[in-house]
């Protein structure tokens, strides 16, 4: 028996280094904070950035990004269309300039024509390519970005959560996450599944989590 396993094990290990894994554990069991986070990802920005952008897969790279005046007016402006909001408005605005930020940065790192939803080994240490690890990560400091210039107040950021373990029949899979500050519901800002400049996927946490449809069908999925 313990042959058998070793062997499957050792089959399955070449797998286990392209998916989308990282050094963070299920359920983010790992980090007590996105700030321990951050600090272990090496993604905080500093008085010369705004973002830092995450590509070459698992973060082999790290782009810091510094908005013009032109990219920080647009982005903020997205924001400053409504004085009151609903949570379900304010996820819309997160979807609206996480899309904007991706063409912004898409040009400067290279990562403006990477498709969604694609993995592949042939793509580690592409500056111009992401995995989950490298989306989930960019997009954590985007939304660190909207929370320290006061432009979202009713979400909390989180650390990033994940889901699938091979054995249960999918891949590892990672996601910048939010918390509704009304209801304590979280829901993930899943940039990996659409194209360089789409909406990402916004979904509550345990749906994302327990949902065993298609990634296409994930794709499509609706802002909730």
């Amino acid at each position: 028996m313990n042959k058998y396993f070793l062997l499957v094990f050792y089959l399955m290990l070449p797998l286990l280094m392209v998916s989308c894994t990282t050094s963070y554990s299920p359920m983010n069991t790992k980090y007590p904070n996105l700030n321990s986070y951050m600090s272990d990802m090496d993604i905080l920005a500093n008085d010369d950035s705004d973002v830092v952008v995450c590509s070459g897969y698992n973060c082999n790279f790290k782009t810091e990004i510094k908005f013009t005046d032109s990219d920080r007016e647009m982005i903020h402006d997205i924001f400053n269309k409504r004085d009151f909001r609903t949570p379900y408005e304010e996820r819309e605005m997160i979807a609206a300039a996480v899309a904007k930020i991706e063409k912004v940065v898409g040009i400067i790192v290279g990562t403006e024509n990477d498709k969604g939803g694609v993995l592949e080994n042939e793509f580690i240490g592409n500056i111009e390519k992401q995995d989950c690890v490298d989306e989930s990560a960019s997009t954590t400091s985007y939304l660190k970005y909207f929370q320290d210039n006061e432009l979202i107040f009713m979400h909390s950021i989180v650390v990033p959560q994940s889901r699938g373990a091979l054995i249960d029949g999918r891949w590892p899979h990672f996601s910048a996450t939010i918390k509704d500050k009304k209801n304590k519901k979280q829901y993930v800002v899943d940039s990996w599944y659409r194209d360089n400049g789409e909406p990402p996927v916004i979904m509550d946490l345990q749906d994302w989590v327990y949902d065993w449809r298609r990634s296409s069908q994930v794709r499509d999925e609706q802002l909730n």
